[in-house]
């Protein structure tokens, strides 16, 4: 096994949720890790105390992935690093509501964080990655990436894109020694679903058994990269959701849940 320290891997939306627990199970593997969000102060927190738990090495880095100025930074330094094992694209938000009433700019900017970004950094990540015949990405989707759900149009669409991105990269490299994942988690215990203007806020008006943790999520998700799986619907409940979506029953229910 190769020294802890000569295992970097770097991950987007790491100041909570998902991100924040792909930073604390890498990190207890020995990864080094690099920590990219908006939030300074909490990505300082997370890496001091990922950092005194673990012994590892845990560099924040502050962007906005819906800039181009904060792509370019990320990338910069994705395409300098010659320890990076693993990149987690996992940034994201979501806005509820109709194209025709909602602000343009939000919905670029949801384009920007899902889909340019991750394209960019993995187009970064990537040449490194190949020249030492070994890496993975991961590129965090969502179950809503099967749906078309009014009122949600461009999440579910970029979302989706993930999934079809990760499918035809993981072919392109599969005999370079990188591996691709797209993973698609369901409904998830994390403050995503704490703000009133992203997709499925609130947890009242969801069944229990809908909500999986992020830990297990995370746990299935690295698992699943280590089998080769490329796209990876964690939990028994949304792979049942999944083979739902499939007979368009999901599609043709979802206008009864929009409210305009």
């Amino acid at each position: 096994m190769t020294d802890s320290h000569t295992r970097t891997a770097l991950i987007t939306g790491a100041s909570s949720g998902i991100g924040a627990e792909f930073a604390r199970q890498l990190a207890a593997q020995g990864h080094d890790l690099i920590l990219v969000a908006r939030r300074g102060e909490r990505l300082a927190a997370l890496a001091a105390e990922l950092q005194e738990r673990h012994g590892i090495t845990a560099e924040p880095l502050v962007a906005d992935l819906a800039t181009t100025e904060g792509i370019e930074m990320v990338a910069a330094r994705l395409a300098e690093l010659n320890t990076l094992v693993l990149l987690v694209n996992n940034a994201g938000f979501g806005i509820s509501g109709s194209l025709a009433k909602s602000a343009l700019q939000g919905q670029l900017d949801m384009l920007n964080v899902h889909m340019v970004a991750t394209m960019r950094l993995s187009h970064a990540a990537l040449p490194g990655m190949i020249s030492r015949g070994s890496g993975g990405i991961i590129n965090v989707a969502s179950l809503a990436a099967f749906m078309a759900l009014p009122g949600e149009i461009n999440y579910c669409a970029t979302k989706a894109y993930l999934v079809t991105f990760s499918q035809a990269l993981a072919a392109e490299v599969r005999r370079k020694g990188v591996r691709v994942q797209a993973l698609c988690p369901g409904f998830t215990i994390t403050e995503f679903h704490d703000e009133p203007d992203r997709p499925g806020a609130g947890r009242e008006g969801f069944p229990r058994f809908l909500w999986g943790s992020s830990q297990a999520v995370v746990a299935d998700s690295l698992r699943a990269l280590d089998r080769g799986q490329v796209v990876c619907v964690p939990g028994f409940v949304n792979r049942m959701i999944r083979l739902l979506t499939r007979t368009s029953l999901v599609n043709r229910l979802a206008p009864a849940f929009l409210d305009e």
